[in-house]
């Protein structure tokens, strides 16, 4: 895959993803962002549209209910999914010259600024072995009180591809803390500036004062291919390639995830119970795991007759749960589950390409769950036109998450005996790509039995019945010369809105003019967008727990956030100036992502990205 044409720039041999049960890596492009830049940020990468406490780096929930994602078995590491980036979130590279990149985003003034820098570098020692280091800081003070973010990221990852052996891994760390202010106390303090005057955010009286809570991770993940033996392929007059036939694999992952949340006072007035202390608050929860995989595969490509992949796998996971039940007690309970999987791909050629997977726990406290998924994809002529269209499948049964069932903090204490859950749902995609527009239309249905959710006093509950949920999705980008119009709609529809709330319309809409100069070499972009949802019961936030959960007394929502920018793109570098939220200062106000946790007023942004070569 080339990353660039010109000579001074390398050629990235390639970009691939891993799954981490069976390391089979699934080729990737290579980031390469010119336009869009200046929303360049893990929150909008997650979603277009999410529920968060206002600063980059809070917990999120996206709006958008085929968005949402369980990354980690780790009840608490959910609304931090857009920020932690797990073994299939990694990207795999093998390169002739190092590269890296350099990205850093500010805004605000000194007593509220946000901060966000990501590095990154890549390079081969040899032609068999690549390696790769990664570290991200966010780090924000808020606009409103006790709403400061500081995540730190980082890690190593790396790769070995030999005739006989392959082998990938990856190290990661994880540290979120989030100061939690329980959002503000009045949003009359937003909305009527007529009768509170214009107040500094800063001064909005919030509902916590000395309150946070502390997310960990740190996970280390390694898997290797033993091949059993070749065919040869003429790659040039002067090279021979290998194509190994069948290979016996292992995969091993440790990982530990904790959720603290601190508190130098007890507030009773926002907090309905207080369980074991009455003067301040220090929950704990945690998780270890330890995943073991070893398998053996039939691979693709050694010969025509054989034009799939064939894997099967056994799986032994094992997890230790901690609860901090009170000041003088530790609950912990421990879970072995042992699994069978099989897979079948084709991921070769330009037709019919597909996937199925299957998996199913045989023994353990998890005995019975399962997953069948699958997905189609191929491509035909309309006219002079190339049409792609994918379809895919999912049924899963799972038992209930360990800490739905039980937990215990100061604030919340509870103990269920849930059901398992069966959700099945089926996806198509139809896609269309020329010099004038990128076209993705997308429909979506599932169904889902038992579905777990924290009801109006952030309790887990459990939903007995079937719940059904359709989305539509339009991807509509237009380029014509100079003028480009880029567009995402989403539609959905819940059969049972008390239980599963979601807004029925969200759109991403941004339109920009770019065009060179200074001999073709400088590209400048200017354009405005727009976010928008309908109004809807958006869920609130519980800081104690770090859950989100259900409220029926306020719906949040039918208003639009624009923005104004500039981005320039020099050779390697990227910069960009953003007008944020330019309409709040004539808008209604009415700016909440959820109830009382308003977002961020208009302000200015800036950025600025490098690519380093050699």
């Amino acid at each position: 895959m080339v990353f660039a044409k010109k000579k001074e720039e390398p050629k990235i041999i390639e970009v691939w993803e891993i799954y981490d049960k069976t390391g089979v890596p699934t080729p990737v492009g290579a980031d390469t962002t010119v336009y869009t830049f200046e929303n360049k940020n893990p929150m909008n990468d997650y979603s277009i549209n999410n529920a968060y406490n206002g600063s980059l780096g809070s917990p999120l929930q996206s709006k958008i209910y085929f968005d949402r994602t369980d990354k980690n078995t780790f009840l608490f590491s959910k609304p931090y999914d857009a920020y932690y980036e797990g073994v299939p979130d990694l990207l795999f590279y093998n390169t002739s010259l190092p590269f890296s990149t350099l990205s850093y985003n500010f805004a605000g003034a000194k007593v509220n600024h946000d901060d966000n820098f990501r590095g990154f570098i890549t390079l081969n020692p040899t032609k068999k072995l690549n390696l790769t280091g990664l570290y991200n800081y966010i780090g924000t003070k808020g606009i409103y009180y006790n709403q400061a973010t500081k995540l730190q990221k980082g890690g190593f990852s790396g790769n070995y591809s030999g005739k006989w052996y392959a082998a990938s891994g990856a190290a990661m760390m994880h540290n979120f803390k989030v100061e939690e202010n329980g959002g503000i106390q009045d949003e009359k303090y937003i909305t009527d500036v007529d009768s509170f005057g214009t107040v500094d955010p800063v001064y909005i009286p919030t509902n916590l004062k000395d309150a946070q809570s502390q997310y960990k991770n740190y996970y280390g993940f390694y898997t290797q291919r033993f091949h059993l033996a070749h065919t040869k392929y003429q790659i040039d007059s002067a090279t021979v390639g290998y194509n190994p036939i069948a290979s016996i694999f292992t995969s091993s992952r440790y990982e530990v995830s904790q959720k603290r949340y601190e508190a130098l006072s007890t507030d009773t007035a926002f907090y309905k119970n207080t369980y074991f202390n009455k003067i301040a608050t220090l929950d704990s929860a945690r998780i270890k795991e330890l995943n073991n995989v070893v398998g053996i595969s039939v691979n693709e490509g050694f010969s025509k007759w054989f034009p799939l992949s064939a894997i099967f796998y056994a799986e032994h996971g094992y997890k230790e749960y901690y609860n901090l039940k009170d000041t003088t007690g530790i609950v912990t309970f421990t879970e072995n589950n042992w699994l069978l999987g099989t897979e079948l791909t084709r991921r070769k050629g330009e037709h019919f390409l597909f996937d199925a997977n299957a998996r199913i726990n045989i023994a353990g406290h998890r005995a019975g769950d399962s997953e069948l998924n699958g997905r189609v994809s191929t491509a035909f002529k309309l006219g002079t036109q190339t049409v792609g269209l994918t379809v895919s499948g999912l049924a899963k049964t799972d038992s209930p998450n360990f800490f739905d069932e039980t937990y215990y903090s100061n604030h919340f204490i509870w103990e269920n005996d849930f059901d398992r859950t069966f959700k099945t749902n089926i996806k198509a995609s139809a896609s269309l790509v020329n010099k004038w527009i990128e076209l993705n239309l997308g429909v979506a249905a599932e169904n889902y039995r038992g579905y777990i959710y924290y009801n109006t006093e952030a309790l887990p509950t459990q939903n007995n019945d079937n719940i059904q949920i359709l989305s539509g999705n339009l991807k509509l980008d237009f380029n014509a010369g100079i003028f480009h119009w880029y567009n995402r709609v989403i539609y959905q529809k819940t059969s049972n809105a008390e239980v599963l709330p979601l807004p029925e319309l969200s759109l991403y809409s941004n339109m920009f003019i770019a065009f060179k100069m200074f001999k073709q070499v400088l590209t400048t972009q200017i354009g405005a967008d727009c976010y928008y949802n309908t109004a809807y019961h958006a869920p609130s936030y519980m800081p104690a727990t770090g859950v989100f959960f259900n409220q029926n007394t306020e719906e949040v929502g039918n208003y639009p956030v624009l923005s104004g920018y500039l981005n320039i793109h020099l050779k390697t570098i990227l910069f960009y100036v953003k007008y944020y939220h330019f309409n709040a200062s004539f808008s209604d106000r009415n700016y909440f992502s959820m109830p009382n946790y308003p977002l961020y007023p208009q302000r200015w942004q800036f950025g600025v990205s490098a690519n380093l070569f050699n």
